[in-house]
C-alpha cells in the first residue's frame, strides 16, 4: 500500500493501526509507485488517490512487461482526479489490460498500435 509519501514500508513512523497490516516490514519506506512496481510486481493497480494522472504510462508500461493483464481500476473521481483513463490504461498494455473506472469516461478504444 502506498500513501502521498509512498510505499508503507519498514521503519515507518507515525503509521495507525489501521495501516500496520500493510506496513512491508521487508521493504524501505516510501519508495515511489514506479519502484515499487518494479520490486514487488503487482498484476492490480487501484487506484484511490485522488491523484490525476498517477497512473503515468511509464508506470502502466512497467507494470505491462511484468504482468500481460494487468488489472488496472483508476477509482478515483471526479474524472481530473482519476488515476489514468481507461484509453490510457488500454492503449499502453496494447489492449490487454483488465479496467474498470470511478469516473464516467466514454468506451475505451485502443488508439493506433493496440
Amino acid at each position: 500500500m502506498l500513501d502521498k509519501d509512498g510505499l508503507l514500508g519498514a521503519g515507518r513512523a507515525g503509521v495507525s493501526p489501521a495501516q500496520m497490516r500493510y506496513v512491508r516490514h521487508d521493504t524501505a519506506d516510501k519508495l515511489p509507485l514506479l519502484e515499487v512496481i518494479r520490486q514487488a510486481k503487482p498484476t492490480i493497480l487501484l487506484g484511490l488517490s485522488g491523484v490525476g494522472g498517477i497512473f503515468s504510462e511509464q508506470v502502466v508500461k512497467e507494470m505491462y512487461t511484468q504482468c500481460k493483464q494487468p488489472i488496472i481500476f483508476p477509482l478515483s473521481n471526479p474524472t481530473s482526479n482519476a488515476e489514468c483513463t481507461a484509453a490510457q490504461a488500454y492503449t499502453w498494455t496494447e489492449g490487454n489490460a483488465i479496467v474498470a473506472t470511478g469516473s464516467p469516461f466514454d468506451p475505451g478504444k485502443c488508439q493506433e498500435g493496440c
